[in-house]
């Protein structure tokens, strides 16, 4: 069952269930566990004072895990009583941008694929303020993007200082190693054991893209369940075919 940080701000009700799985046990970090560490930091202490981090901006391509991020944040901070929001821009984008405007009332806000929205001169604008509220009541913004904050195109120069008022990082797509040890993280998530060999036919016949990878293992914890049977690699051929 999915679980959801979304509090309802002012006018608005906002119904975005978080995937149970996505945390910081499930996410492999391909920069030594330095990035997942900070961010980690971020749902035990809050920012207390205007010298310490209180943005983080994160970028690269699709499935590096900027989404598993934000939303293993909101995860965390449901468990450490903290008020935390995530914000789907892809879901959210069309929306008026007004939603924007009670989002200083929590304590880590987390906006994802946030280019979707930043040339819009309302959204730039309430965005602008937005950070501004943030900093200046000492609580956390986290930001995912496609696309290098520097070289995003905003309706106003201000904002774009803004951006990168903390620090930025670039993800990095994993290695099939890591890709493999992503896969046995999420199953002993749930409960499942998955050897290597499983993990590397998977790779090799099915897919390399992790949220897809994801989804088969979701599938295969659903049909060993069903059918009684461990998941072994004659197991996953049959799921397979009928997929």
């Amino acid at each position: 069952m999915a679980t959801s940080c979304l509090q309802k701000p002012k006018q608005y009700l906002l119904d975005i269930a978080l995937p149970k799985f996505a945390t910081f046990d499930t996410f492999v970090d391909a920069s030594d566990g330095q990035l997942s560490s900070e961010l980690k930091q971020l749902t035990h202490t809050l920012p207390a004072a205007q010298n310490e981090t209180h943005q983080y901006f994160l970028w690269g391509v699709a499935n590096v895990g900027k989404t598993h991020l934000l939303q293993a944040i909101c995860n965390q901070s449901a468990l450490t009583q903290q008020k935390a929001v995530y914000l789907p821009m892809r879901e959210l984008g069309q929306m008026d941008a007004n939603i924007l405007e009670e989002m200083q009332q929590f304590d880590l806000v987390c906006i994802d694929d946030i280019e979707i929205i930043l040339g819009r001169k309302q959204w730039d604008r309430i965005l602008f303020n937005l950070i501004n509220e943030l900093r200046a009541d000492n609580k956390t913004l986290v930001m995912t993007s496609s696309n290098n904050p520097n070289e995003i195109k905003v309706s106003f120069e201000d904002l774009a200082s803004r951006l990168v008022w903390g620090p930025v990082y670039k993800l990095k797509l994993l290695s099939d190693v890591e890709k493999a040890i992503a896969i046995q993280l999420h199953a002993k998530a749930r409960g499942l054991e998955v050897s290597q060999e499983v993990c590397s036919y998977l790779l090799t016949r099915y897919s390399r893209e992790l949220d897809k990878l994801i989804e088969v293992l979701d599938e295969l914890d659903k049909q060993s369940m069903i059918q009684q049977r461990k998941i072994t690699v004659p197991f996953v051929k049959t799921v397979l075919q009928d997929h």
